[in-house]
């Protein structure tokens, strides 16, 4: 879990590009950009890519160092990737990611994930140590200024779906409740049709006062956002595209939300949405 492998074939990973624009795009000399069709399959067959030697370049063929773009964003650029003779990937190209390159990586992940897996070779007597790890991992890479690492994510969901089919949910009388929260966690940072499947085991886990209500209802918002229906709680923000600012996402019955977040554990939304920069003034129905 902790070699860092890096899996192109499944993210696309962007980075900042580096250049002065030119009329002219480079295109690597003796080698071939790798398809669709080609990356659908590795991502399938859970394929992947090690770039230990690939050299990085923008769209005009300036060489961008790695220490440099290991800092910047992932989500607004895109990696064309050029193979060798034998398949190996010798030159990433970085260009801006348009809507259909963002749609494609978001398959990609998906595919690798659907993907079905063998039960590895758990110890459930160690499911404590396990989850630890995981929750350290997740958390880790989300904090201060440390590189964002799809890897991980993609290690700990196989590690908790063969964990919860080998060994069964874990409760509060077997883990402690961080280590309960890491189920949570990898779950919340899936591909949104795998929250769906295990999204019932998970809010009987909260009936059960096993996982806090509150964090169900957060999943339950990104559920049902990532399938383009009305929020019921008020936990998703989004990016408006005209001002580049943040923007609640659609809401249903917004003169009663803070009531029902209430019944979950969750603060009153307009004080919610400050750290946002995002007012809300819908007067509440008590």
């Amino acid at each position: 879990m902790k070699t860092r492998i890096y899996i192109i074939i499944l993210f696309s990973i962007g980075f900042f590009l580096f250049s002065c624009k030119s009329d002219k795009k480079y295109k690597p000399e003796n080698l071939r950009e790798l398809t669709n069709i080609e990356l659908r399959e590795k991502a399938i067959n859970k394929t992947l890519f090690q770039l230990d030697d690939a050299i990085y370049k923008n769209e005009s063929g300036l060489v961008i160092s790695k220490d440099s773009i290991k800092k910047l964003n992932t989500k607004s650029w895109f990696l064309e990737r050029y193979v060798d003779n034998n398949g190996k990937i010798k030159e990433l190209i970085i260009r801006k990611a348009t809507e259909k390159d963002i749609a494609f990586k978001e398959e990609l992940i998906s595919l690798f994930q659907k993907t079905p897996i063998q039960v590895s070779n758990i110890d459930c007597s160690k499911q404590e140590e396990i989850l630890s790890e995981i929750y350290k991992l997740d958390q880790e890479m989300r904090s201060g200024n440390n590189i964002f690492d799809p890897e991980i994510d993609i290690q700990n969901l196989i590690t908790i779906k063969n964990l919860i089919k080998k060994c069964g949910m874990p409760t509060l009388e077997e883990v402690n409740s961080k280590q309960m929260s890491a189920i949570w966690l990898v779950f919340q940072h899936a591909d949104n049709d795998i929250r769906k499947e295990y999204f019932p085991l998970l809010k009987q886990a909260a009936k059960n006062g096993d996982i806090k209500k509150s964090a169900i209802a957060l999943m339950e918002d990104r559920i049902l956002m990532y399938d383009r229906k009305p929020q019921i709680y008020g936990s998703q923000v989004i990016k408006d595209n005209k001002t580049d600012k943040w923007k609640l996402y659609n809401l249903e019955n917004k003169e009663t939300v803070d009531r029902r977040r209430k019944e979950v554990g969750l603060n009153p939304l307009s004080e919610y949405l400050k750290r946002w920069d995002i007012e809300f003034k819908v007067k509440q129905v008590k």
